[in-house]
């Protein structure tokens, strides 16, 4: 597997989940699945270690970065699939998640949307669209292929 698979996907998306699972509340949808898979009592054993620690964590950490973190793998997969290239043919594809979470922040920010906006939200979101895009993408490939 390469760097790509590796750091840009599986990394970003098992840490972003872990912050979930290790310091979030266990109120959260995800905690019914683990008890549905019978993983509720060793999550919860993790969880005791780790829970002190969410009281030292700056909230950016808590609860903007995980979604930044997301977009930055659902990018990075998206983006190895067509071969680090944009085009007219998958520019859809590699938006649709990403602008519809910024949408949703904004929405939140005129009460279109439930929640509360946050522009540390807003600012991972865009983060984790245009990181991926800038390190995987070639940029001197595609100038010199207008060029031929």
């Amino acid at each position: 597997m390469n760097r790509q698979i590796i750091i840009g996907h599986l990394f970003t998306l098992i840490l972003g989940g872990l912050v979930y699972i290790l310091f979030r509340q266990d109120t959260l949808k995800m905690f019914t699945w683990f008890d549905s898979l019978n993983l509720s009592v060793f999550i919860s054993e993790i969880r005791f270690f780790t829970l002190p620690f969410s009281d030292h964590l700056p909230n950016w950490f808590l609860y903007s970065l995980p979604d930044g973190l997301w977009l930055f793998s659902y990018l990075s997969v998206l983006l190895m699939v067509w071969d680090n290239t944009i085009s007219k043919h998958n520019i859809h594809w590699l938006l649709l998640v990403p602008l519809f979470a910024v949408f949703s922040e904004i929405g939140q920010l005129f009460k279109i949307v439930p929640g509360t906006f946050d522009i540390l939200d807003l600012t991972f979101y865009i983060a984790g669209t245009a990181l991926p895009i800038l390190i995987f993408t070639n940029l001197k490939t595609k100038k010199h292929e207008k060029n031929n």
